[in-house]
């Protein structure tokens, strides 16, 4: 069989049409859905999108020379791969052009002010009247209901309102962000994934539906461990402590001879290992005591005794040494990067992570790349970023009729207008921390089956809570208020994969499954016999996503990190903050939640491809 994807060789949605009136970082939506293949059209006004004057610029050359003004950067990574054109929504001939365009869309995504389209006759029920399978996203500060939907919002006021900024940086500063617009980014990145949710629900059912995305529901649900989830479910009143992370003792940004290193302890036998290291090369006999041992809470009462222990060590290594000899001994160091070391880092570029974004003038500007790895039906951009107007004689082609898309996954009888949109998706989830665990919670809250596979012998990290203000109690695995936020909805099966028996068990369970997520270390999965070939021998339509801090390949894949070492790597913690501050790190782990929904957005993307062709595929 022939799929639509094949047909027209695009990536895995290359079947949807988008239209896209997102201006500024709400764009991101449209890039991630672009760059999977969608046919994506950018609907600017006369004289185009305000991000086309956003800073920093491209040196001017040719026709741009004269403005004395080159293309903006940040529009030209968040826009390249789409097609252009312009209506003035004013108009009513404009109006009328772009319904025609909505009755042969999939998706609309918008961000402007609330009411902005209802004003002009384009409101929801106006689109649905169109075009009854159409999805409309809508991006907005504060959502499209409630007393303050009309309040104005930006980037700024999002990570203030939302809990970032309580818990971002040293208690001496003022309150400050996450460099680049990511409260931006993460609403955006929300947008996409709920995009392709709605649309399986339209596939099964033929309805479309009005995706409400608010920035500040984002930011409040991402930073929940650190911001209000902190006073609603230990009743502790969130601050900022510095770089070091109230949960995990010890953690910090450590001095070493030539810059910082950040490190990680989440496991009793990462201390152990550390602990070790310490001794061997200071003689310290005292970080052996049994006092250290056991999870984090147990060397609570001692950080900054640690962290003195600790600097003892860094002070005498560079951050090479730190780095690579920690991780032989499977303790979580990493730099705490620069610009300058991103770009010269071995393994980024062993996995060719940077590629060519080709400007509007034809020169191109290196850029970096794919944010996930699709192995049957892959990530790329291959448009320039579009001038306004200029793919006007593309619309013909966007307005041709289409095949009705097959469905994704049908085990639920009858679906109707009314039934959760993911119901009848069955997912297996090998999750630990957040990450994977996230992206399970979702997918459970939109009606898929979600079975977690746990280990009794190794629990997963949030299962070793010990009550803030009860600590005698100990460690508490039922009780812990974040895997009970992570895993609502779920099934749960202990299995010991280490035994045949047990993976056997884990296997039948997949068989009968649509798609597997996990974050566990690369390699653990296959060597426990359920790794994605094993998996895919006997369940050639499976959709597996492997979450993982280095990817599945490149020098450093075995490396092991958590969030914030991922912080550190990216030089995002460098960016961030207050110029006396060499790193600024969050204390709600964001590149978990992150990497969480760019994976779901993975994840529904190769599903569809599935629908498609038949085939599943390891992202």
């Amino acid at each position: 069989m022939v799929s639509r994807v094949e047909e027209i060789g695009g990536g895995a949605i290359a079947d949807l049409r988008v239209l896209d009136l997102a201006t500024a970082g709400a764009a991101y939506c449209g890039k991630l859905l672009a760059d999977l293949g969608a046919e994506v059209f950018k609907i600017e006004p006369p004289g185009g999108e305000s991000g086309r004057r956003h800073a920093p610029f491209a040196p001017a050359s040719g026709a741009g020379a004269s403005e004395g003004r080159g293309a903006s950067f940040r529009f030209a990574y968040l826009n390249a791969n789409k097609h252009g054109t312009v209506l003035d929504l004013d108009r009513a001939g404009d109006r009328d052009r772009f319904l025609e365009l909505v009755a042969a869309a999939d998706l609309v995504i918008e961000s402007f002010a609330v009411g902005h389209l209802a004003e002009r006759g384009l409101g929801y029920p106006a689109l649905r009247a169109a075009h009854p399978g159409v999805v409309l996203t809508s991006i907005s500060g504060f959502g499209q209901t409630g007393p303050q939907r009309s309040y104005r919002s930006n980037d700024l006021v999002a990570s203030a309102l939302g809990g970032a900024m309580i818990s971002i940086g040293d208690p001496e500063d003022p309150p400050v962000r996450l460099a680049s617009h990511q409260a931006d980014v993460i609403t955006a990145t929300l947008a996409a994934a709920s995009s392709l949710v709605a649309l399986a629900h339209r596939d099964r059912t033929g309805q479309g539906q009005h995706v409400d995305v608010s920035s500040l529901e984002a930011m409040s649900a991402i930073t929940h461990i650190a911001g209000v989830g902190k006073w609603l479910e230990d009743d502790v009143v969130p601050k900022r402590v510095g770089t070091g992370l109230v949960a995990s003792v010890p953690s910090g940004a450590y001095r070493c001879k030539d810059g910082l290193v950040y490190l990680m302890v989440n496991r009793p036998a990462h201390w152990q290992a550390l602990a070790q290291w310490i001794h061997e090369r200071t003689g310290n006999e005292e970080v052996l005591l049994p006092d250290f041992r056991g999870p984090s809470s147990n060397r609570l009462p001692f950080r900054e005794l640690l962290d003195v222990f600790i600097g003892d060590l860094t002070e005498q290594l560079t951050v090479s040494e730190a780095y690579h000899e920690g991780q032989r001994r499977r303790i979580a160091f990493t730099p705490v990067n620069t610009a300058n070391r991103i770009l010269a880092d071995e393994h980024l570029a062993a996995r060719g992570f940077f590629h060519e974004l080709e400007l509007e003038d034809g020169r191109r500007l290196r850029s970096p790349g794919a944010p996930y790895r699709l192995s049957r039906s892959p990530w790329r951009v291959t448009r320039p970023v579009p001038r306004p107007g200029a793919d006007r004689d593309r619309v013909a082609g966007f307005l041709a009729p289409r095949p009705t898309p097959p469905v994704a996954f049908a085990r639920d009888p009858a679906p109707d207008e009314n039934s959760l949109p993911l119901a009848g998706l069955r997912v297996v989830e090998f999750g630990t921390g957040l990450a994977a665990p996230w992206i399970g919670r979702i997918l459970a809250w939109a009606g898929a089956e979600v079975i977690k596979i746990e280990s009794r012998a190794h629990p997963d990290v949030p299962r070793l809570f010990v009550p803030p203000k009860h600590p005698e109690q100990g460690t508490q695995p039922e009780c812990s208020p974040w895997f009970t936020d992570w895993s609502a909805g779920k099934r749960f099966v202990a299995l010991d994969l280490r035994k045949p028996e047990g993976a056997e068990l884990a296997r039948r369970i997949i068989d009968r499954s649509d798609a597997v997520i996990a974050n566990y270390s690369t390699g653990v999965l296959a060597k426990l016999g359920v790794g994605y070939e094993t998996l895919a021998a006997r369940n050639p339509g499976l959709v597996m996503l492997e979450s993982n801090g280095y990817g599945e390949s490149g020098p450093l894949a075995r490396y092991v990190t958590w969030g914030p070492n991922i912080e550190a790597l990216s030089g995002l913690c460098s960016f961030s903050g207050f110029p006396h501050r060499e790193c600024t790190i969050s204390h709600f782990a964001y590149p978990d939640p992150l990497s969480a929904l760019h994976g779901l957005v993975a994840l529904m993307a190769g599903l569809r491809e599935r629908a498609q062709s038949g085939r599943g595929q390891v992202i």
